[in-house]
């Protein structure tokens, strides 16, 4: 089903802004014809926020927006792209907005997707909580995405047992940021030479979660 209305993240100023901090996300809706704001919502994301407790925010933000599921802003990250992204909204990213570059968005965000060769997120195995990423193809695939853009919303809203990376070279920012979610991780070499890393939760209480 297309959608007629759009949800533009923007500042104090009225000027686009990414999807972190305080923000007013101005909802524009198409009236025979015309494009007007028909409402404003003020929201807060603390990205250093509880995890549980961000997720009931967006989920309250979601049923704020009503049938609007298209999203524009500079940029969307970490759980408010994972919770979006799950609950079918299309997040536009742009530099700058203007209400007459609505028609546009809308016709894009509506367009049937591709079927991409390569998916651009660690995909799920046939083993329950267990996900595979193929980096070296996703970044072929996708030159506009880096390795952070790819994992760190995995890692920030998928909770899994076990996540197979493979890579011709290890992402210098990869090791440490791992440790500092409480990640461990074991390398090998895949039969076609790349780098594999197996990665997983260093407590069983995510393990357990997932078992029953």
């Amino acid at each position: 089903m297309t959608s007629e209305s759009v949800a533009v993240v923007t500042d104090e100023l009225g000027e686009l802004t990414r999807f972190a901090g305080n923000m007013r996300v101005a909802v524009y809706r198409k009236t025979a014809g015309v494009w007007a704001c028909q409402k404003t919502i003020p929201f807060c994301v603390d990205e250093g926020e509880n995890l549980a407790r961000m997720r009931d925010k967006l989920r309250d933000f979601v049923a704020r927006l009503g049938d609007t599921r298209i999203l524009a802003a500079t940029a969307i990250t970490g759980v408010a792209y994972a919770v979006l992204d799950q609950r079918g909204f299309r997040l536009c990213e742009m530099d700058s907005f203007s209400p007459g570059c609505l028609d546009a968005l809308v016709e894009e965000a509506n367009a049937p997707a591709r079927t991409p060769a390569v998916f651009d997120h660690p995909e799920a195995t046939s083993i329950p909580g267990h996900y595979v990423c193929d980096l070296t193809a996703i970044l072929r695939e996708y030159p506009e995405l880096s390795s952070k853009k790819i994992l760190r919303p995995f890692f920030d809203g998928t909770p899994f047992i076990e996540l197979q990376i493979f890579f011709g070279h290890m992402p210098p920012w990869l090791l440490p940021e791992l440790a500092q979610r409480g990640l461990g991780c074991g390398k090998s070499v895949a039969s076609d030479g790349r780098l594999c890393l197996r990665v997983f939760p260093l407590s069983c209480s995510m393990k357990d979660t997932l078992a029953n």
